[in-house]
């Protein structure tokens, strides 16, 4: 069972982690807005902790960089492949 963890879940928490598997696509912002369909600046309040995705574009995040709501919204990472769990601490530990 997962521990929620309100600090997990506000604006800045599910910015930190979108900016997260934007650097592990090696995209720059918009790239990885474009990707999606969305306006650079849109995204750009995303990282910043100013505003929270919208479910579509979080699914559409989801489909593309294989994410889960879970993941993005709250910080489990149980759904995430063992992969890409590894590759997002090697980005985090070279911050």
């Amino acid at each position: 069972m997962v521990n929620f963890n309100k600090d997990n879940m506000t604006f800045e928490a599910i910015g930190s982690r979108l900016r997260l598997a934007r650097q592990n696509a090696c995209l720059t912002q918009k790239e990885f807005a474009d990707s999606i369909g969305i306006a650079q600046a849109t995204y750009n309040q995303y990282e910043k902790g100013n505003k929270r995705p919208s479910v579509d574009n979080a699914i559409r995040f989801c489909e593309l960089y294989n994410l889960t709501l879970d993941w993005i919204y709250t910080g489990d990472p149980s759904g995430l492949s063992f992969q890409l769990v590894k590759d997002f601490k090697i980005i985090q530990e070279a911050s």
